[in-house]
């Protein structure tokens, strides 16, 4: 029947060794690193990586425009293809209409309505930001960053498993030295 010993890296014990304490900490602060600073590096890079986005330039402005002809569709499937250039006209804050082409989704119809961005001297521009392009590096960075934390952990405590072993034989060795002579000395 076998008996389960719980924290016993922890408990008091007159054959503990030094090394069996370090390993002891070693294995705990590996721990914490995976458990809490591997997903706290995670998000802390990707909240860095959202507040970082790109933001609209000074003066910049959106506005409403109205599709004068039906937006072409997707040429390809991919990234590339969540937006296509289409013929737009919207009304300045002036009052005096404007035409232009402005990237839309594709196969929208004529006559829907759809967001551009104007300039401070009220020129079509393209969208300065791109909220999933941003989410997506957000994820890629923080995957990253939690992925390096672990892997720092995990190596950190392989490496000092093996020094402490590597230690413990060593010490094995010298004792053995001084003991195993006088093994060969005993009468029967």
């Amino acid at each position: 029947m076998g008996t389960s010993v719980r924290l016993w890296r922890w408990r008091r014990n007159p054959l503990k060794r030094g090394t069996d304490r370090i390993e002891a900490w070693a294995l705990l602060a590996a721990g914490l690193l995976l458990a809490v600073g591997a997903p706290a590096a995670g998000v802390g890079a990707g909240l860095a990586t959202m507040a970082h986005a790109p933001h609209p330039p000074i003066g910049w402005q959106r506005t409403s425009a109205t599709l004068t002809r039906d937006a072409p569709p997707a040429i390809t499937a991919g990234a590339g293809s969540r937006q296509v250039r289409a013929a737009v006209t919207w009304v300045a804050a002036v009052g005096r209409p404007h035409a232009g082409d402005a990237l839309v989704a594709p196969g929208s119809p004529a006559g829907s309505r759809t967001t551009i961005w104007l300039d401070t001297t009220g020129a079509l521009r393209d969208s300065p930001v791109d909220p999933e392009r941003d989410r997506a590096l957000a994820v890629i960075y923080g995957t990253a960053a939690a992925t390096g934390t672990a892997l720092i952990g995990g190596g950190g405590w392989a490496v000092a498993h093996r020094v402490l072993d590597r230690r413990r034989a060593a010490g094995l060795d010298r004792e053995w030295a001084v003991v195993g002579p006088q093994w060969g000395r005993h009468r029967t």
